[in-house]
């Protein structure tokens, strides 16, 4: 299973992710984790070290995801 980790400040895209690969997602090809920031995004990280792929808005509160990609 690949588990994505989604750095987006956009409330709305968790839902339409979680929708758009419901099938994978129940089939368990894929595992969802979201954050809300950069920071978030480092702590969801420490907590899931096999996150296979990191897909950021560049565009985030407190940390953008520029600054992310540099420190992942």
């Amino acid at each position: 299973m690949a588990k994505i980790l989604v750095a987006d400040d956009e409330i709305d895209l968790e839902t339409l992710i979680k929708q758009k690969f419901r099938k994978q997602i129940r089939e368990e090809k894929y595992e969802f984790i979201f954050a809300i920031n950069g920071n978030d995004a480092i702590l969801k990280l420490e907590q899931n070290p096999d996150v296979s792929l990191v897909l950021s808005d560049i565009n985030m509160p407190e940390m953008d995801g520029l600054t992310l990609l540099l420190i992942v």
